[in-house]
């Protein structure tokens, strides 16, 4: 099951670092940067400043968690670790409150590094190309796993890499830092069990897997967005449960079906572990969270889109789109 890194496979690497680079070519090599500043001017002291300054309408205020609360943490976290404190508690809000705990600011992650080491402003953009090109990557090592051709794994990852979810996702780190590793989990889910139906009957220790599948899970719950890691853990558990039952089917015995259902369960509790450090005060912030049962079933159900707005999914904007403040009137095909 393990392949050879051919130059084909680097090319390919490359090319799916130099499409999401080319698409943000503007907020990484160019002068521009990620942050909506210009969602600033709604508010003050920026308000007053805002005829001085130029700045009109904000473009998309939809964006600003981006400029008000992300560059924020971040910002919070390179002083702190400058100063060598560790970010544990924030003292600005009220009378402070966790900081490290909160986990959204992914300040555990590794790839987290590009912000302590960048400029802010220009670090979001090459976040960003360095989270797609992970994307594609795994999504791209997920098809070769499954044994397309280079040309369709190639397509797999790009299609992945630079699809609707993630382009509409990227004003928001921690979700595309964690989405972009389940690929690469359910790859190692399917070695794990395509390793035991080659080898038939005979059983095998899959433990350099189960590693890395480990690490996978672990550096996704780093990401701390725990809902990406349900989801993940979600997709991940079906899709091993129906690969067990095909190998469990196939083999006409449960025995090593089960057998690799205990390994896989202990990869997951391993990733647990790994990402427990982020993991176990989140849990305990939340848990102390003043907005625990605050709300009932019925407020959570009246969130949810009125049917009509599934016409959304063919037409983004028929109901019109915060970026064009307007609406697309169907009928004279104009804004």
């Amino acid at each position: 099951m393990v392949r050879v890194i051919t130059r084909r496979d680097l090319l390919a690497a490359l090319l799916l670092f130099i499409l999401p680079l080319l698409l943000f070519w503007p907020v990484t090599i160019g002068p521009n940067t990620l942050l909506p500043v210009d969602n600033l001017f709604v508010y003050e002291p920026w308000l007053s400043y805002r005829t001085q300054a130029g700045v009109g309408q904000p473009q998309n205020q939809l964006l600003s968690d981006l400029i008000l609360e992300n560059y924020v943490w971040k910002k919070f976290i390179r002083e702190s670790l400058a100063a060598g404190q560790l970010p544990l508690w924030n003292p600005y809000i009220l009378s402070g409150q966790p900081f490290l705990a909160n986990g959204q600011h992914s300040g555990l992650y590794p790839f987290s590094l590009i912000f302590y080491v960048m400029p802010l402003a220009k670090a979001y953009g090459w976040f960003t190309v360095s989270q797609l090109w992970l994307a594609g990557l795994a999504m791209y090592i997920f098809g070769r796993t499954l044994r397309l051709n280079r040309l369709g794994a190639l397509i797999a990852g790009m299609t992945y890499a630079l699809s609707g979810f993630f382009i509409v996702s990227v004003v928001f780190t921690m979700i595309i830092a964690a989405a972009v590793w389940l690929p690469l989990l359910l790859a190692f889910i399917e070695i794990i069990i395509r390793k035991q139906e080659e080898k038939g009957l005979n059983s095998y220790s899959p433990i350099l897997y189960i590693f890395g599948g480990a690490a996978t899970l672990g550096l996704q719950a780093l990401a701390g967005h725990v809902e990406m890691t349900y989801y993940t853990l979600l997709v991940g558990g079906f899709y091993a449960g129906l690969r067990l039952l095909l190998l469990w089917w196939r083999q006409a015995t449960p025995r090593l079906a089960l057998r690799l259902a205990g390994w896989l369960l202990v990869m997951v509790l391993l990733g647990v572990g790994l990402g427990s450090a982020q993991l176990v005060p989140m849990y305990e912030i939340v848990s102390q969270n003043f907005r625990d049962n605050s709300v009932t079933l019925a407020d959570v159900r009246g969130w949810a889109l009125p049917v009509r707005r599934a016409a959304t999914f063919l037409i983004p904007d028929f109901f019109g789109s915060p970026a064009h403040h307007g609406y697309f009137d169907v009928v004279t095909w104009r804004w």
